[in-house]
Formats: C-alpha cells, sequence, structure tokens
C-alpha cells in the first residue's frame, strides 16, 4: 500500500505513507498521505471508498494526522514469551479492510534461509505506540509462504 496513488474526487490527492491499523491489530483505522504543501494528511477508514491494485479511492476531505497514527505492531513471541520475530507488513482483504495475516520476519538471516511467514491466529497487547504480538504455537504451526 505505500506508495500508491490516493484518488479524491477525480483527482490524485497524494500518496500513501503507512497505513494504520487499529490497537487489537483486526482492521485497518486509516491512512496517513502526503499530498501537495499541506504535507501529511490523515484518511480515515470510513472515507475510503476502495483500495484496489493501483490506487486507493477516497471521499470527503483529509484532516490532519492523530497524535495516535503512530501507532504499528512490532514484537512478535509465543505465548511463553520466546522472540520470533517482528511485524513487517500486514494483509487486508480490500473489501472489509480487515487483516487476513501478518507477515513476520525472524530478521535478515532467517529471510534469506527459511523466509517470512505469515501469522493468521494472532492477539495483540498494546503498549504505548507499539502493539506486542503473540502467535500461538512454534513457528511450524503457523501459516508459512
Amino acid at each position: 500500500m505505500i506508495g500508491m496513488p490516493v484518488m479524491m474526487d477525480g483527482k490524485m490527492a497524494g500518496s500513501v505513507l503507512r497505513g494504520v491499523l487499529t490497537e487489537d491489530g483486526r482492521a485497518l483505522r486509516g491512512i496517513v498521505m502526503r499530498g501537495g504543501i499541506k504535507g501529511a494528511r490523515w484518511l480515515p477508514r470510513e472515507q475510503i471508498a476502495l483500495i484496489g491494485d493501483l490506487s486507493i479511492i477516497g471521499r470527503g476531505a483529509t484532516s490532519r494526522v492523530p497524535r495516535d497514527a503512530q501507532y504499528r505492531l512490532f514484537r512478535v513471541s509465543d505465548p511463553e514469551g520466546a522472540r520470533l520475530g517482528v511485524v513487517t507488513d500486514a494483509l487486508l482483504n480490500e473489501e472489509t479492510m480487515h487483516v487476513t495475516a501478518l507477515e513476520i520476519s525472524g530478521g535478515p538471516l532467517d529471510d534469506l534461509t527459511e523466509g517470512r511467514w505469515y501469522a493468521t491466529a494472532f492477539t495483540v497487547r498494546p503498549s504505548g505506540e507499539m502493539g506486542h504480538v503473540t502467535v500461538p504455537g512454534a513457528r511450524e504451526e503457523v501459516t508459512e509462504q
């Protein structure tokens, strides 16, 4: 989604800087976009009409970026607290804007040898600007791709 153009009222309004998820990590809350001389702007989920393959179509007016829009998912561990990696991306259902899976990286070496993997079952514990993700079971029990 990062870098995709955002169309508003038939005109290009800017491009996506980042998507922001809800605190529980289950849905898209909105997008932070850059466009023109206004700097970073906020487009809440309710104003996103379509997330396409090539662009995002929004409606209404953008607003200032909320203070808590820095929130992101980061550290990933198993229920016992063993570190599994970090969240690098989220896969979204374009129609519902719900998260279908989180992309997890074990680190640069693991990415090269084993690849990144996807967690479809997870819980999130918010802590300030970051969410700590817990994945049930070991990595072998999680969907790999």
